[in-house]
Protein backbone atom coordinates (compact mmCIF):
# COMPACT_ATOMS: atom_id res chain seq x y z
CA UNK A 1 0.00 0.00 0.00
CA UNK A 2 2.54 2.35 0.88
CA UNK A 3 4.24 1.75 -2.12
CA UNK A 4 1.46 2.48 -4.55
CA UNK A 5 1.19 5.85 -2.40
CA UNK A 6 4.97 6.68 -3.07
CA UNK A 7 4.78 5.98 -6.50
CA UNK A 8 1.98 7.74 -7.33
CA UNK A 9 3.27 10.34 -5.51
CA UNK A 10 6.50 10.44 -7.64
CA UNK A 11 3.95 10.27 -10.27
CA UNK A 12 2.57 13.51 -9.79
CA UNK A 13 5.73 15.16 -9.00
CA UNK A 14 6.82 14.43 -12.36
CA UNK A 15 3.67 15.66 -14.02
CA UNK A 16 4.27 19.02 -11.71
CA UNK A 17 7.59 19.47 -13.06
CA UNK A 18 7.02 18.99 -16.73
CA UNK A 19 4.32 20.85 -16.78
CA UNK A 20 5.94 23.95 -15.17
CA UNK A 21 9.09 23.76 -17.37
CA UNK A 22 6.52 23.98 -20.53
CA UNK A 23 4.95 26.80 -18.80
CA UNK A 24 8.65 28.45 -18.20
CA UNK A 25 9.47 27.73 -21.71
CA UNK A 26 6.16 29.19 -23.02
CA UNK A 27 6.89 32.65 -21.11
CA UNK A 28 10.30 33.44 -22.31
CA UNK A 29 9.54 32.77 -25.99
CA UNK A 30 7.21 35.80 -25.28
CA UNK A 31 8.56 39.24 -26.48
CA UNK A 32 7.37 41.07 -22.90
CA UNK A 33 9.78 44.30 -23.64
CA UNK A 34 7.40 45.51 -26.84
CA UNK A 35 4.69 44.30 -25.12
CA UNK A 36 4.78 46.61 -21.96
CA UNK A 37 5.53 49.31 -23.91
CA UNK A 38 2.51 49.46 -26.06
CA UNK A 39 -0.13 47.96 -23.88
CA UNK A 40 1.27 48.54 -20.04
CA UNK A 41 1.51 52.53 -20.85
CA UNK A 42 1.44 54.73 -17.11
CA UNK A 43 1.41 58.32 -17.76
CA UNK A 44 4.90 59.42 -15.79
CA UNK A 45 3.64 63.28 -15.31
CA UNK A 46 2.06 64.77 -12.40
CA UNK A 47 1.27 67.91 -13.38
CA UNK A 48 -0.94 69.33 -17.04
CA UNK A 49 0.78 69.82 -20.30
CA UNK A 50 0.19 73.76 -21.24
CA UNK A 51 0.90 74.38 -24.83
CA UNK A 52 2.35 78.02 -24.43
CA UNK A 53 4.27 80.28 -27.00
CA UNK A 54 6.28 82.53 -24.44
CA UNK A 55 9.54 84.05 -24.93
CA UNK A 56 12.46 82.35 -23.12
CA UNK A 57 16.30 82.88 -22.98
CA UNK A 58 18.53 80.43 -21.01
CA UNK A 59 22.23 80.07 -20.42
CA UNK A 60 24.07 77.14 -19.46
CA UNK A 61 25.94 77.01 -16.10
CA UNK A 62 29.30 77.05 -16.32
CA UNK A 63 29.49 77.71 -19.54
CA UNK A 64 30.20 81.59 -19.57
CA UNK A 65 27.34 83.77 -20.81
CA UNK A 66 25.58 82.14 -24.30
CA UNK A 67 22.26 83.61 -24.21
CA UNK A 68 20.35 81.45 -25.99
CA UNK A 69 17.13 84.15 -27.81
CA UNK A 70 16.14 81.50 -30.80
CA UNK A 71 14.60 79.07 -28.18
CA UNK A 72 10.96 77.88 -28.52
CA UNK A 73 8.97 76.86 -25.64
CA UNK A 74 6.63 73.62 -26.32
CA UNK A 75 4.98 73.49 -23.23
CA UNK A 76 4.98 74.05 -19.80
CA UNK A 77 3.67 72.51 -16.27
CA UNK A 78 4.50 73.34 -12.63
CA UNK A 79 7.71 71.29 -12.85
CA UNK A 80 9.15 71.86 -15.91
CA UNK A 81 9.09 72.68 -19.54
CA UNK A 82 9.91 71.60 -23.01
CA UNK A 83 11.87 73.72 -25.86
CA UNK A 84 12.72 73.39 -28.68
CA UNK A 85 16.94 74.56 -29.73
CA UNK A 86 19.58 74.13 -32.57
CA UNK A 87 22.04 73.57 -29.49
CA UNK A 88 22.01 69.92 -28.41
CA UNK A 89 22.04 70.03 -24.54
CA UNK A 90 23.25 67.76 -22.62
CA UNK A 91 21.14 65.77 -19.88
CA UNK A 92 22.25 66.98 -16.23
CA UNK A 93 23.01 70.20 -17.49
CA UNK A 94 22.20 73.02 -15.41
CA UNK A 95 20.54 75.87 -16.66
CA UNK A 96 19.63 79.30 -16.13
CA UNK A 97 16.30 80.46 -17.10
CA UNK A 98 14.50 83.70 -18.02
CA UNK A 99 10.50 82.99 -19.14
CA UNK A 100 8.55 86.39 -20.40
CA UNK A 101 5.15 85.48 -18.80
CA UNK A 102 2.50 87.42 -21.09
CA UNK A 103 1.29 90.50 -18.79
CA UNK A 104 3.95 90.85 -16.31
CA UNK A 105 6.72 93.57 -16.83
CA UNK A 106 9.74 91.56 -15.11
CA UNK A 107 10.69 87.87 -16.83
CA UNK A 108 10.56 85.14 -14.51
CA UNK A 109 14.22 83.74 -13.89
CA UNK A 110 14.59 80.32 -12.21
CA UNK A 111 16.78 77.19 -12.79
CA UNK A 112 16.75 74.19 -14.58
CA UNK A 113 18.32 70.76 -15.37
CA UNK A 114 17.82 68.93 -18.27
CA UNK A 115 16.05 65.50 -18.20
CA UNK A 116 16.08 64.52 -21.96
CA UNK A 117 17.32 65.32 -25.36
CA UNK A 118 15.28 64.12 -28.39
CA UNK A 119 16.86 65.27 -31.88
CA UNK A 120 13.62 65.54 -34.16
CA UNK A 121 15.03 64.59 -37.72
CA UNK A 122 14.11 67.78 -39.29
CA UNK A 123 16.07 70.56 -40.10
CA UNK A 124 14.70 74.59 -40.07
CA UNK A 125 14.75 76.62 -43.60
CA UNK A 126 18.34 76.89 -42.79
CA UNK A 127 19.60 73.67 -42.72
CA UNK A 128 20.04 73.46 -38.67
CA UNK A 129 18.98 70.27 -36.59
CA UNK A 130 16.67 71.00 -34.21
CA UNK A 131 16.22 69.25 -30.53
CA UNK A 132 13.52 69.13 -28.26
CA UNK A 133 14.78 69.35 -24.55
CA UNK A 134 12.87 68.35 -21.67
CA UNK A 135 13.89 70.89 -18.28
CA UNK A 136 13.10 70.03 -14.85
CA UNK A 137 12.33 73.28 -13.04
CA UNK A 138 14.90 73.80 -9.61
CA UNK A 139 15.56 76.84 -7.58
CA UNK A 140 12.49 79.34 -8.05
CA UNK A 141 12.22 82.38 -6.03
CA UNK A 142 9.03 82.38 -4.27
CA UNK A 143 8.10 85.79 -6.61
CA UNK A 144 8.99 83.92 -9.67
CA UNK A 145 7.11 81.10 -8.77
CA UNK A 146 3.70 83.31 -7.90
CA UNK A 147 3.78 84.40 -10.95
CA UNK A 148 4.27 81.70 -13.28
CA UNK A 149 1.53 79.56 -11.42
CA UNK A 150 -0.64 82.30 -11.57
CA UNK A 151 -0.30 82.25 -15.56
CA UNK A 152 -0.38 78.41 -15.55
CA UNK A 153 -3.59 78.76 -13.17
CA UNK A 154 -5.70 81.32 -16.39
CA UNK A 155 -4.60 78.62 -18.75
CA UNK A 156 -7.24 76.45 -20.48
CA UNK A 157 -6.34 72.58 -20.28
CA UNK A 158 -5.16 70.41 -23.60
Amino acid sequence: MYLVCAVILLILILILVLISREGLEARKSITHGVANKYWILREKRNFVRFQENMKIRYNRIGSGPTSQDNTKMQNISNSGLCISTYEKLKEKDNLEIEVEVPDFLKPVKLMGSVVWVKELGSFDEQGRRIFYTGIRFGKIRSESKIILMAHLNTMKRP
